[in-house]
């Protein structure tokens, strides 16, 4: 599906190349506040495959436009296509969109012209033509050589090769993560880690040490094979409010929630005790931002690395001020045991601990 937000006079722009692909289409015409339609829009599309912008019916300013981007790929997967006039494809604007990763831009000026770009943007290639200058902000950022053009923009936001192996020699280390509140993305950060830490060659095991008892469910969603007194699964070990039975390198507990309508004495000593520490939260309003900084007061003494998901720009500096300038953004998934989609971000948490990076063959 497309999702295409544009002035009234261009609604019918992208009818003739969605018809061509057989994409539904579903027009948003107005004047909008893209940052805000995100943050409280855009899950009820969460399912599109393509995010069409008229650049003219945005009002932010154009870094606005871009921030608000950015935010967007954060947290949702579908290909942006932008429309901005220029005449050579080469002003800030359109450079500031390479630069992020955004390739599909409709340049043209004629209908006639529009209509082609548009066409190439929907196909399954994309607008290729744009990458090499997406390639040189990819060089400069990482003091690598050019990517191909047709993996450049996908090599851009989703920089880690999922081919690298790495060796540790830790063992037991315990990574503690735990909620502000109920409901921000513990569980699913835990599993995440655990999953990634064994997709790249390491030992883990997941224990679930909160008050849920939600394990026993998510066995059987996922046809855990049960053992004696855990669950075991594509070479993870889970366990239900008790210390691990074998050696790993990690162990990755899930603590559940700083308040449970008190501060959780006993989850945020456990948390604390660990070697490396993650506080999850939400930050997409400002209640929210409030109940991250007090459970952030709670554990402060611990140093954790603070995770959430893409900040309400409209919260950004707020949230800086009283939670941290340097979160870790998680990108959402709809599978909980999924761990790709945020491999940089669970890469940087056990980064300390690897020994040697090696290539699978």
């Amino acid at each position: 599906m497309i999702l295409y937000l544009s002035r009234n006079e261009s609604a019918d722009l992208l009818d003739g190349a969605a018809s061509e692909h057989s994409l539904p289409i579903r027009k948003l015409s107005g004047n909008f506040c893209l940052a805000e339609f995100i943050i409280k829009d855009m899950r009820k599309f969460a399912s599109c495959q393509y995010f069409c912008l008229e650049r003219l019916a945005i009002a932010e300013k154009d870094g606005e436009f871009l921030e608000a981007l950015r935010s967007f790929q954060m947290m949702y997967n579908a290909r942006v296509v932008v429309i901005h006039e220029s005449a050579d494809g080469a002003d800030d604007f359109t450079r500031g969109l390479a630069e992020i990763g955004v390739i599909d831009i409709v340049t043209a000026a004629d209908k006639d012209g529009k209509l082609g770009q548009i066409a190439e943007c929907l196909s399954a290639a994309g607008m290729r033509k744009r990458a090499p200058k997406a390639a040189a902000a990819w060089a400069e950022e990482t003091g690598e050589p050019v990517a191909e053009p047709e993996t450049l923009a996908k090599r851009i936001i989703f920089k880690e090769p999922e081919d690298e192996q790495y060796r540790f020699d830790c063992v037991n280390v315990r990574i503690g993560i735990i909620g502000a509140t109920r409901r921000v993305g513990v569980t699913t950060a835990a599993l995440g880690v655990a999953g990634f830490i064994r997709s790249r060659g390491g030992a883990a095991c997941y224990a679930a040490l909160n008050l849920n008892r939600h394990l026993e469910s998510i066995a059987e969603d996922y046809s855990f094979d049960a053992e004696e007194d855990y669950y075991t699964c594509g070479g993870i070990d889970f366990y239900e409010s008790m210390n691990p039975r074998h050696d790993y390198n990690f162990i990755v507990s899930d603590f559940g929630s700083v308040y449970n309508g008190e501060v959780s004495r006993e989850a945020v000593k456990g948390f604390k005790e660990c070697e490396a520490r993650l506080l999850c939260g939400a930050s997409g309003r400002r209640h929210e931002v409030l109940e991250f900084a007090e459970a952030l007061k709670a554990v402060r003494s611990a140093k954790p690395q603070i995770l959430t998901y893409a900040v309400n720009p409209g919260l950004y500096e707020f949230f800086c001020a009283a939670v941290t300038p340097e979160p870790l953004i998680m990108a959402p998934v709809r599978d909980m045991m999924d761990f790709k989609a945020n491999a940089l971000r669970f890469k940087s948490v056990i980064e300390p601990y690897i020994v040697e990076t090696s290539r699978r063959l």
